[in-house]
């Protein structure tokens, strides 16, 4: 992780520092400007040392927005209720600076520049709390703008269209309390859709994730026990006679057996790990080895080539070899005895297309091996996720599987 990432983070656990910091800043705008009207203002000194108290807490509840929305909230509500019940006071504006050096001005004390930083306590609120608290913190502020609007009709009461004026006023006040909460209402909404699109995009990853492990896991065991089964059935059946092909029949199985057990912890080695190693994929080139291992059993399967290869997507080359683990598997389970199966690969600059077909063998002597037809559902799945067509059924006697993979699933 780089440096700014680790500040990032440290920023994200901490949010009181950025906060102050915030609020730091936004004394030093407003702070000059407030001191120098209470400098100006002829009220008791108790009346300004009030305002000026009260603007510093609404200032300091800044720096609590994060990790206490509410409470700040509330302790900024107070401090501007306070503000806008002390009495209004007499600016001379000499010591502004302004040309009418002898001229004075009646204000409210909630006048103070730093009475608007009220606004970010209110955004805060509609962000992070309930809807319920959120409109609760509306009405609240939309009290005050009445209230604010009415203090201020005690001191411009005899300006030129004073009503007006206050008019004008009051809806000014509340379009920026109504904007503000709309402002954070709308991230509080956004932030809401993006954790639930999180939640549910997590959700499809684990479900996809576990479908892929469900067919990993059968087409190994699957695969697996039809070699087994078969080796053992031919082993026993010719043990008294040729103990020699039964010894190599045993081999066959402890190796179909092996393999099965080195395949079956890389595929669960998913389960164990938080943030596993990608695991290596089969693809065509296995095949040879595939066919040959099923040839061992006993079952006459014939391997086709044509083309020259072209490099798949490792989803798509994947998908090509569990179809021929899974068709040939088929083959072993449920055709009878004797049968051939032809298994061809066909290549050209455009497509890629593996095709398994047997003959049924002797359809007297099919073996009653159960089957839900699971394994074929799978297999179809991993060739549409890959982007090819899938097709299997029966044909000529015995049963076909096909599966194409288009030009758009090369890569280069």
């Amino acid at each position: 992780m780089t440096s700014t990432g680790r500040t990032d983070r440290w920023l994200r656990a901490h949010p009181v520092v950025p906060d102050a910091l915030l609020a730091l800043a936004i004394a030093a705008v407003a702070g000059p400007l407030s001191l120098e009207i209470l400098r100006a203002a002829t009220s008791p000194a108790w009346v300004l040392w009030t305002a000026g108290v009260c603007g510093v807490v609404v200032l300091a509840a800044v720096a609590l927005r994060r990790i206490a929305a509410e409470a700040a909230f509330v302790l900024a509500t107070l401090a501007m209720a306070v503000t806008v019940a002390l009495p209004n006071t007499t600016i001379r504006t000499a010591g502004l600076g302004l040309a009418d050096a002898g001229a004075a001005m009646e204000i409210p004390l909630f006048f103070l520049p730093s009475s608007a930083v009220y606004l970010v306590l209110l955004y805060a609120v509609a962000t992070q709390s309930t809807p319920a608290k959120s409109l609760l913190a509306l009405g609240i502020s939309l009290t005050g703008a009445v209230l604010c609007t009415a203090r201020t009709a005690t001191a411009y009461g005899a300006l030129p269209a004073g009503w007006l004026t206050l008019l004008l006023a009051l809806l000014a006040l509340v379009a920026a309390v109504a904007g503000t909460w709309s402002v954070g209402r709308s991230h509080f909404d956004r932030r809401q859709r993006q954790a639930e699109e999180a939640a549910e995009a997590a959700e499809r990853a684990v479900t996809g994730e576990r479908q892929r492990i469900a067919r990993d896991m059968h087409d190994i065991v699957a695969h697996s026990l039809a070699v087994i089964v078969r080796q053992a059935e031919g082993g026993a059946a010719i043990a008294a006679k040729s103990p020699d092909r039964a010894a190599q029949a045993l081999s066959v199985i402890a190796g179909t057996a092996r393999e099965a057990l080195t395949d079956m912890r890389g595929t669960l080695q998913v389960l164990r790990e938080a943030a596993p190693q990608e695991t290596v994929q089969p693809s065509l080139a296995a095949i040879p080895a595939l066919v040959e291992r099923v040839r061992a059993t006993g079952v006459d399967v014939r391997l086709t080539e044509r083309g020259t290869p072209v490099a798949m997507t490792p989803g798509a080359a994947t998908a090509a070899y569990r179809v021929v683990q899974e068709a040939l598997t088929n083959s072993v389970k449920h055709a009878g005895s004797n049968p051939t199966v032809t298994v061809t690969v066909e290549h050209s600059p455009r497509r890629s297309a593996v095709t398994v077909a047997d003959d049924g063998g002797n359809a007297d002597d099919r073996p009653a091996m159960p089957g839900a037809g699971a394994g074929l559902r799978g297999a179809e799945e991993r060739v549409h996720a890959a982007g090819g067509t899938f097709e299997a059924g029966p044909a000529d006697g015995g049963f076909r599987v096909r599966a194409e993979f288009g030009a758009r699933d090369r890569q280069g």
